[in-house]
């Protein structure tokens, strides 16, 4: 078996994350597409992340409330909020990351 095969087990660690952390499977792929990331709008999620007009209006503030992502400036005259992944989404991302790593030698 090919060692560099990080991907192998990506959907059993999936959704293992989804039923442990309570998010649904596009919530966490969301979180790894904001990653590397310093800043984004709800238009740059539109825009560059290819995803439905509801993940905007329902998916985005319940990642707010539960601390995976936080506002990082508030909205002002014609400037749209800026939201950013939070440290609490940055180490999901990263456990999720060494896991698929980690899982890659189990075999």
């Amino acid at each position: 078996m090919a060692k560099d095969n990080y991907l192998k087990n990506y959907r059993k660690i999936l959704f293992d994350f989804r039923d442990s952390y309570k998010l649904k499977i596009s919530d966490i792929e969301f979180l790894f597409f904001v990653y590397d990331i310093k800043s984004f709008t709800a238009n740059d999620v539109v825009k560059n992340y290819k995803s439905s007009n509801s993940f905007i209006t329902r998916n985005l503030p319940e990642l707010l409330n539960k601390g995976y992502i936080k506002i990082y400036l508030e909205r002002d005259h014609n400037r749209a909020r800026k939201y950013m992944i939070s440290q609490q989404g940055k180490l999901l991302v990263t456990r999720f990351y060494r896991l698929l790593k980690e899982s890659n030698y189990a075999f």
